[in-house]
C-alpha cells in the first residue's frame, strides 16, 4: 500500500451528501474485485498532499486544540496502582479540575455514541458479541416497528469485522446474525470475504494470532477500505459525518497495521477508538490474559497514533464497569428459552452442543472420580449410556480419554465445576470462551444504540504507566478508561443491562415470535439427562458429603431447569414443542397475556410498573429497572400484544428474577433452592461491589 506514513491533514470529499442505491455498492465492489492489481493499488494512493497543505492544516488542528484547552483547565492527579484507588482520587479531585474532567468524559462519550457516524465493530461470534451486534442492529434497523426488511441508509450504517480464528468460522457466523435479524439477502463482494445486508457490511478480518504483516494482512486492509469507502457513499452521512469510531478487541496490532497502512482519507475520518477486554484493573493495573498478545511497542505505538490522529482512545473493561458476573442469565430473563429468538437455530444449536457435551463429561467425571476408575474404560461407559442417533453430532468431549485423567475427575468435585454444571444444567447454551468472562457486554455503553450513557459512565481521562503499573487521572490526554459513573452499583448495573435485555428481546420477538422448539431438542435433552442422571446415581454415596450436596443441584436442574421446562422434558407437559392444536405453549400463554393486558400503553424508556411484560415471571423487577433510551420513544408493540411470557410450566412464573449473582441458578429465584445459598456460600461473594463507594476524602497530591 502507498502512503505508509501517518498524516495530520483533515478529511474532506468536497462533494456534498450522495445517496446511492444498493444496487450501485453491488456493481462497485464487484468492480473492485475484478480490477486489476496494479490498478487497484494506483486507486489506493492518496491524492498529492502539498508542503503548504500539510502547514496549513498542521495549523488548523492546532489552533483547534489549542482553543479547546484554553477552555480546560489541565492536571494531573497522583498515581494510582488499583481501581478502587484511581475512583477514591477522582472523588477528592479539588474543585477547580472538576469541570475539565466532566468536560473531557462529556465530549469524549458524545463522539463514542454519535449515531450519525459510521461504527465499526472489530468483533468475535461467541454468545455476547452476537448479543451485543444484535442491540445495535435493532436501534439502525428499528426492528419491531420498521415497515420494510433489510438495512437501509435512512435507519443507519454499520461495519462488522470478522475475527479470524482457527477452528470457528466467525464470518459465516455473523453472517447468519445480520441475515436473520435484517432479513436481507447478503450479497458476496470480492470472492467472498465481503458480505453485504444493506448498510450493514461484514467483512473477514484478521487472525489476531498471527502478526499484522505479509500479503494477507495487505489485502484485508484493501477489503476494510473498499467497504468503509461505499459504505460513506451509499449511506446517509453528511460530509461532516464521514468519520469511524473504531470498536476494537484487546489485541491491537492488527489496527496499528490498519491505521499505518490505510488511505489519507480513512485514516483521518477516525473520530473515536475503543478497545475492549485490554487491560485488567480489578486488583492492578496490567494487561488482561487477552491483552498480553501485545508487545510493549504496540502500547506506544497506539499512543502515539491516538496523539497524531487527535482521536481519544477509551479502554473498555466489563469488571471495572461492573458487569461482572459470567453467565448470561444473570443478566437475561428466562435466558435458556429466549436466546432461541435472539439466535438463529444454526447458531444456538453450536452453544446448546457444546453444553450438552460439558455436562455429560462433568457427570461421567464424577462417576470415574467415585469408582477410581479413568480414560478408556469411563469412555466405554458413556459410550453404552449415550443414544447414539442423538448423541453423535454433539458428543466430543465426553467420549475422549483425555477428558476423564484422575486430576480431572477429581477437579470435577471442585465448588466452581458444580456451580458451572449447574448453570449448563439450567441453561445448555455454553460460551465458546468461557474464560473471557462477558467481554462485549462492556461495548452495551457505547455506539448508537447507547445515547444515554453520558447518565450512567465517566469516560475518565488517564496517563497509563505500564512499568510501574499504575495510572492516574490526568488532563490535556488521549487515553480514557470507561466508569460507571459514581451513582451506580453493581445492583443498579445489572439492573440496567437486564432492562436494555429486555428492550432488544422485544423487539425481535415483534417480528420472529417466540422461539418454537421441536422434538429433536427434547429428545436430545432427555438422552443427556438420562445418561447424567445414570452418572450422578452410580456416584451417589461414594463422593464427599458437602460435595453431593451440592451435585443433587445438578441433577435438579436437568430435570426441572429452564430448558427441561422450555423442550417440554420435565414430565409436566408439552413444554414448548407444538402440540395438537398447532400452537406451542408459549404462544397460547402469549395468546392469554394478550388478554389480559391488553395492547399497549408501555414505552421503550417509558416503563410503567409490573407492566412491561405481559406474564408473570419478573414479579416486582419492573419497579426497579427501565429501559433504554437508546431504542427511542417507540411503542413497545406487544408489551400486551405478545406478552413476554415465561416458558410454560416453569417455577419462576410469578417469581422476582434475582438481582445480582450467577448463583441464582439460571435465572430463578434463590428461594426455591432453600438449601443453596448455604452450600455454595462463598460464591461470588464481593465481586465488583467493592468499587462503587468513593469516600468523601482521598490523600495526595493534586498539581
Amino acid at each position: 500500500m502507498g502512503n505508509r506514513h501517518l498524516s495530520f491533514a483533515l478529511p474532506g470529499d468536497g462533494h456534498g451528501h450522495m445517496d446511492l442505491s444498493m444496487d450501485y455498492i453491488n456493481r462497485a465492489l464487484d468492480r473492485f474485485s475484478r480490477t486489476p492489481r496494479h490498478q487497484q493499488r494506483v486507486r489506493q494512493q492518496p491524492p498529492p498532499v502539498t508542503q503548504k497543505s500539510v502547514i496549513a492544516t498542521r495549523d488548523h488542528r492546532h489552533h483547534r486544540r489549542k482553543h479547546h484547552q484554553q477552555e480546560m483547565t489541565s492536571f494531573n492527579g497522583p498515581w494510582s496502582e488499583d481501581l478502587d484507588a484511581f475512583k477514591k482520587s477522582v472523588q477528592s479531585m479539588p474543585d477547580q479540575y472538576k469541570t475539565s474532567f466532566a468536560s473531557a468524559s462529556k465530549d469524549t462519550l458524545e463522539r463514542l455514541c454519535d449515531p450519525d457516524v459510521l461504527h465499526v465493530w472489530e468483533t468475535d461470534s461467541d454468545i455476547d458479541h452476537l448479543l451485543q451486534l444484535t442491540s445495535v442492529i435493532a436501534k439502525l434497523c428499528n426492528l419491531g416497528t420498521r415497515k420494510e426488511k433489510g438495512a437501509n441508509a435512512k435507519d443507519g450504517s454499520m461495519l462488522i469485522i470478522a475475527e479470524e480464528k482457527s477452528g470457528r468460522n466467525n464470518f459465516a457466523r455473523i453472517c447468519q446474525l445480520v441475515e436473520y435479524l435484517t432479513e436481507a439477502n447478503g450479497k458476496k463482494h470480492l470472492e467472498g470475504t465481503v458480505a453485504a445486508f444493506g448498510t450493514i457490511v461484514v467483512v473477514k478480518g484478521w487472525n489476531n494470532g498471527v502478526r499484522s504483516e505479509g500479503r494477507d494482512a495487505e489485502q484485508i486492509v484493501k477489503r476494510i477500505n473498499t467497504s468503509i469507502e461505499r459504505v460513506f457513499k451509499m449511506g446517509s452521512f453528511t460530509s461532516g459525518k464521514k468519520k469511524i469510531v473504531w470498536h476494537h478487541g484487546p489485541v491491537v496490532h492488527s489496527l496499528l497495521h490498519f491505521i499505518n497502512t490505510t488511505t489519507f482519507q480513512i485514516r483521518n475520518s477516525f473520530h473515536a477508538i475503543t478497545i475492549t477486554g485490554f487491560l485488567d484493573l480489578t486488583t492492578s493495573i496490567k494487561p488482561s490474559p487477552q491483552g498480553k498478545a501485545n508487545k510493549p511497542t504496540d502500547i506506544a505505538t497506539l499512543e502515539s497514533y491516538a496523539k497524531k490522529l487527535d482521536v481519544p482512545v477509551v479502554f473498555l473493561d466489563p469488571a471495572s464497569q461492573l458487569i461482572t458476573f459470567t453467565y448470561l442469565a444473570t443478566y437475561m430473563y428466562y435466558f435458556a428459552y429466549y436466546i432461541n429468538a435472539f439466535l438463529p437455530s444454526s447458531l444456538s444449536r453450536t452453544h446448546l452442543h457444546k453444553a450438552q457435551d460439558e455436562l455429560v463429561t462433568f457427570t461421567f467425571q464424577l462417576l470415574g472420580a467415585s469408582k477410581a476408575r479413568y480414560g478408556d474404560k469411563i469412555v466405554a461407559i458413556v459410550k453404552d449410556k449415550l443414544d447414539p442417533r442423538t448423541a453423535k453430532t454433539w458428543a466430543r468431549k465426553c467420549v475422549d480419554p483425555a477428558s476423564y485423567t484422575k486430576e480431572k475427575c477429581r477437579a470435577a468435585g471442585k465448588e466452581h465445576a458444580i456451580h458451572h454444571a449447574v448453570q449448563l444444567a439450567d441453561g445448555p447454551f455454553a460460551l465458546l470462551n468461557p474464560g473471557r468472562g462477558l467481554s462485549a457486554f462492556a461495548r452495551l455503553s457505547v455506539g448508537p444504540a447507547a445515547t444515554d450513557s453520558k447518565t450512567y459512565h465517566i469516560a475518565a481521562p488517564v496517563t497509563l504507566s505500564f512499568p510501574s503499573s499504575r495510572l492516574r487521572p490526568s488532563s490535556p490526554t488521549h487515553t480514557y478508561i470507561l466508569l460507571p459513573a459514581s451513582s451506580q452499583s453493581l445492583e443498579k448495573v445489572t439492573n440496567r443491562i437486564q432492562g436494555l435485555m429486555m428492550a432488544v428481546l422485544e423487539r425481535v420477538r415483534q417480528e420472529k415470535g417466540n422461539p418454537d422448539l421441536g422434538v429433536r431438542q427434547k429428545d436430545m435433552w432427555l438422552a443427556v439427562t438420562r445418561s447424567c442422571g445414570y452418572a450422578i446415581g452410580n456416584a451417589g454415596g461414594k463422593m464427599p458429603g458437602d460435595v453431593e450436596a451440592k451435585v443433587k443441584f445438578v441433577k435438579e436442574k436437568l430435570g426441572k431447569g429452564t430448558w427441561g421446562y422450555a423442550v417440554g422434558a420435565s414430565g409436566k407437559g408439552e413444554g414448548c414443542v407444538k402440540g395438537e392444536e398447532g400452537l406451542s405453549e408459549a404462544a397460547r400463554a402469549n395468546r392469554r397475556a394478550e388478554e389480559v393486558w391488553g395492547r399497549g400503553g408501555n414505552q421503550f424508556g417509558q416503563v410503567q410498573p409490573q407492566q412491561q411484560i405481559g406474564m408473570g415471571g419478573m414479579g416486582g423487577m419492573g419497579q426497579q429497572m427501565g429501559l433504554p433510551m437508546g431504542f427511542g420513544q417507540q411503542p413497545m408493540m406487544g408489551g400486551g400484544q405478545q406478552g413476554l411470557a415465561a416458558p410454560p410450566n416453569s417455577p419462576g412464573m410469578g417469581q422476582a428474577m434475582p438481582i445480582v449473582g450467577d448463583q441464582q441458578m439460571g435465572g430463578f429465584a434463590r428461594p426455591q433452592h432453600q438449601g443453596y445459598g448455604q452450600a455454595f456460600a462463598s460464591q461470588n461473594q464481593g465481586h465488583g461491589g467493592g468499587g462503587a463507594r468513593y469516600p468523601q476524602s482521598f490523600g495526595g497530591n493534586w498539581m
